[in-house]
């Protein structure tokens, strides 16, 4: 199993799977195999770092069903996260042990989300 990011349009408080958005033709979606929850997004060299989204990806609850719902309202701090995470990704792949281009791949591909949903006043879901 894998994670991957979706954009989705608010509906009346509704769960952010119910109102997916199509990804255009092309996009990569991938955040990792979903056993980097808590390997990598959840791991304590994120966590150190002062990261507070992606680490809720290794905190499965009945009430997140172990997905990371960000809302349009919430976009530009998750967005700031990736780039804290991005900056310091040397110190990330050292601590984790996962090579620094394949983070940068995954936090491209959730900056790019983030982005899209922007542009439809939606949020995002790693699902």
């Amino acid at each position: 199993m894998s994670l991957d990011i979706s954009v989705w349009i608010p509906d009346g408080g509704a769960y952010a799977g119910r109102d997916v958005v199509a990804d255009p033709p092309g996009t990569s979606t991938g955040v990792g195999a979903d056993a980097l929850r808590s390997a990598l997004w959840g791991s304590a060299a994120v966590r150190r770092l002062g990261a507070t989204f992606l680490p809720q990806l290794a905190d499965i609850t009945d009430e997140n069903r172990g997905n990371l719902q960000v809302p349009p309202g919430q976009l530009d701090a998750f967005e700031q996260e990736c780039v804290l995470l991005a900056e310091n990704v040397e110190q990330l792949a050292a601590g984790t042990g996962y090579d620094a281009d394949r983070i940068l791949h995954y936090l491209a591909n959730v900056r790019d989300a983030v982005e899209r949903a922007k542009a439809v006043h939606g949020g995002v879901i790693i699902w």
